[in-house]
């Protein structure tokens, strides 16, 4: 438990919470463009065309 007390120092933190930041950024941009691609899809299954 002695790495739980190093990743809580302010030194440590101050780099963590932006990367932290910048990969949930990306990965909630991916996850909606997944599910926009997959409402697209499912749009051109059932016969309609979604660029109109």
């Amino acid at each position: 438990m002695d790495w739980l007390g190093q990743i809580f120092q302010p030194e440590v933190l101050s780099l963590l919470i932006p990367i932290i930041a910048i990969v949930g950024a990306f990965a909630v941009a991916a996850l909606s463009a997944h599910h926009k691609h997959q409402e697209r899809i499912e749009k051109i299954k059932q016969g309609f065309n979604p660029d109109e």
